[in-house]
């Protein structure tokens, strides 16, 4: 272990930018194919090239939801693909929990899902 921090301490000039492999980068690019909300979930099928590191999404509100009725939440998804320069097409089915984004004074939300051109129903027992 000591080998390691002395190895990455002395791996180029003090003022020079380098890549850390373990950083995040979350703006890898991919393709919404489908988008859609069952029970308390945003279903989703994204598409990305790759094919040799695993893949990360996740899903980051777009701030707060409007006051008018019925409320509107915008969301982004974000990809990290860790450098992944493969060139196999690989799609992917994930589901994200809405069920934090609910108003206890309604029993409806719109959703819209960046990439997703419809805006989507969230129903839920009020």
């Amino acid at each position: 272990m000591t080998f390691l921090v002395l190895l990455m301490s002395c791996s180029g000039p003090k003022d020079a930018v380098t890549e850390n492999p373990h950083e995040s980068n979350w703006n890898t690019p991919f393709t919404v194919l489908q988008a859609n909300i069952e029970g308390d979930s945003l279903r989703t099928t994204v598409q990305y090239g790759g094919g040799f590191r695993e893949h990360l999404f996740r899903l980051e509100s777009k701030g707060t939801a409007t006051k008018s009725l019925p409320r509107k939440q915008e969301f982004l998804l974000l990809h990290e693909g860790h450098g992944d320069m493969g060139r196999a097409l690989i799609q992917s089915e994930y589901a994200f929990d809405l069920a934090p984004f609910r108003d206890p004074s309604q029993s409806l939300i719109k959703i819209r899902l960046d990439g997703w051109p419809e805006w989507m129903d969230y129903t839920y027992p009020h």
